[in-house]
């Protein structure tokens, strides 16, 4: 019993109108312990392909009525046989017959005038178990998307060779050597190896039976054509028997070897997707059993299963809940101090200041109403100095109204006066924010601002404030060395839209869903929470709002935000959460 025979007899279905020559395969075939069923015509075949699928189709090319050709597309459109391996038989030995053959949808062509011996040859190699893991995803349309190395030892029979290919739109790689080609193999995902027959270090026998040898630890086993001028007796099965999966002769015609490599790709992809069909067909016929034979204990391990899921995700709903309340808390904390800390700052610098600003004013006055009278009696370097003493008075009233604006901008960030609902200058907000994130900057980033006609919005200020300060601070550290963030706003369709844009990084489209999840995060451990982009978000959708956000990695992001305008009709309660988890 041959090696492809298994634990059942083997099923093949010999098509052919001739009594004879059927009578004589029949017989051949069972004498190697196959099991043989002959039809004389097309028609039959199918029916009988429709009821008992064989393992094998040998097909006479010239039937009556419908000829091996056309038999053999039918055969590849129906889903339940187009897996089926086919065998071509004929009485021609021109390579165009071959090719028409070949490109109808056989997996090999043998003309009848071969040996019983290469018959069984090739028979043995269609059958042969396909190699685990080749999984071709490429329809006949595409097949000359197949990547080939050709390896041959003839510099002009190879750069003929993959020319040809190549105008074809196939991908090919060429080696000169046996040794050279088996290493590329090894270390490189092909295919398909066109291999020469005989070359000096190591013949093409030899490469097959290596490859077979290392098919486990390929990375994608790869289908190999031996290519020859001149077999010689037993070349075909020894290379067939070594792991060939094809034999053809060189030619300056390759339309035989183009059809060869079609064919014996298409019957991988078939071979592969029929035994997945099949594992899919059995572990649904093992479901049904299971079924069949324990339903009541099924429904019930069913019912435990869900009601365990069930209380095992409203636990962990309510651990995560405890874990967001537990860092909302700190981080709730942490700002109610920042707040009193900054309301604090701006109260204890607003005496001093306005103490020094009053008194800054009297110098001024007095220094107008004195220099008229006394400059015309001081010297030369006395009047220089008393223009000096102007210049400088003027200079620390700019720095004292740049003290006076901070302070500012620092009550209208803390915004301790503003705990509900009121009507916000937005340009306001987003400079005081931008005040404050100023020392990030570090002259590297450059903001741009481009404010609507519309600046105001009813909401709650002190919340919106620190969305602002989370998106504006992660867009600062996107950005690696030199870069810009363009912030817009205008209103729109019933929204208040404020567009926040970055030259940074981007964001990966792998981590694009869940960049709004609690405790995500991709700073590294102790720069960030994770929590501050589930806050903001958070923040927005209790204004009944939006974020979307547009990225491209590498290419920077923009976070669009919208806020409806029509708050203060529909009187939106927005409850007290963190304002920051930065």
């Amino acid at each position: 019993m041959n090696e492809v025979l298994q634990e059942r007899a083997v099923r093949v279905m010999v098509v052919e109108d001739s009594e004879t020559q059927a009578f004589k395969l029949r017989l051949l075939l069972e004498n190697e312990g196959f099991e043989v069923s002959t039809v004389a015509n097309a028609d039959l075949a199918l029916e009988e392909l429709n009821q008992c699928p064989p393992h094998l189709v040998m097909v006479d090319y010239y039937l009556p009525g419908m000829l091996g050709d056309e038999l053999c597309r039918r055969i590849r459109m129906n889903l339940n046989t187009r897996g089926i391996p086919i065998l071509m038989l004929t009485a021609d030995e021109g390579g165009v017959a071959e090719a028409h053959g070949l490109e109808s949808g056989a997996d090999d062509y043998v003309c009848k005038s071969e040996s019983s011996e290469n018959l069984l040859v090739h028979i043995r190699a269609l059958l042969r178990n396909p190699r685990q893991g080749v999984i071709l995803s490429r329809l006949d349309s595409d097949f000359r998307r197949v990547r080939i190395l050709a390896i041959d030892d003839s510099p002009t029979y190879l750069a003929f060779l993959t020319t040809e290919l190549r105008n074809q739109g196939y991908e090919v790689e060429a080696e000169d050597s046996g040794s050279k080609g088996l290493h590329r193999l090894e270390s490189q995902v092909f295919d398909c190896a066109l291999v020469d027959l005989a070359m000096p270090d190591m013949d093409g026998i030899e490469v097959c039976r290596r490859i077979a040898d290392k098919v486990q630890t390929l990375e994608s086993p790869v289908a190999v054509i031996i290519l020859t001028a001149s077999a010689k007796d037993g070349d075909m099965t020894r290379g067939l028997e070594a792991g060939a999966d094809d034999f053809v002769g060189k030619s300056s015609d390759l339309s035989v070897l183009r059809a060869r490599i079609q064919a014996l790709m298409r019957r991988r992809f078939f071979q592969e997707e029929n035994r997945r069909i099949v594992e899919e067909l059995k572990g649904k016929e093992m479901e049904m059993l299971r079924a069949r034979t324990g339903q009541e204990a099924a429904e019930v391990r069913a019912a435990m299963a869900e009601k365990l899921m069930r209380a095992n995700s409203e636990l962990e709903l309510t651990n995560q809940k405890l874990k967001e309340t537990h860092s909302q808390l700190i981080q709730t904390e942490k700002m109610a101090s920042l707040g009193q800390l900054v309301a604090g700052i701006a109260h204890e610098i607003n005496n001093p200041l306005a103490f020094v600003m009053n008194n800054l004013f009297t110098i001024e006055q007095g220094m107008e109403l004195i220099a008229p009278e006394a400059e015309p009696h001081l010297k030369e370097t006395s009047q220089g100095k008393l223009r000096k003493m102007r210049v400088r008075l003027k200079e620390m009233k700019e720095g004292l109204d740049r003290v006076k604006e901070l302070v500012l901008n620092l009550r209208t960030f803390s915004r301790l006066d503003e705990g509900e609902f009121k009507t916000i200058d937005v340009e306001e907000s987003i400079d005081s924010v931008l005040l404050l994130l100023h020392h990030k900057m570090n002259g590297r980033i450059h903001v741009e601002t481009h404010y609507g006609p519309e600046r105001s919005l009813y909401c709650y200020g002190g919340r919106l404030n620190q969305v602002f300060m989370n998106l504006i601070g992660n867009a600062m550290d996107s950005i690696v060395g030199e870069g810009k963030i363009v912030i817009r706003t205008s209103q729109t369709d019933g929204f208040f839209l404020i567009s926040i844009r970055d030259t940074g990084k981007g964001i990966p489209e792998t981590i694009r869903s869940r960049i709004f999840d609690p405790f995500f995060t991709t700073k590294p451990v102790g720069k960030g929470t994770g929590l501050g982009l589930a806050i903001s978000y958070g923040i927005v959708q209790d204004h009944h709002g939006s974020i979307e956000v547009r990225s491209k990695e590498g290419a920077g992001a923009e976070f669009i935000i919208r806020i409806p305008l029509d708050l203060e009709s529909t009187k939106v309660l927005v409850p007290i959460e963190v304002e920051s988890c930065r």
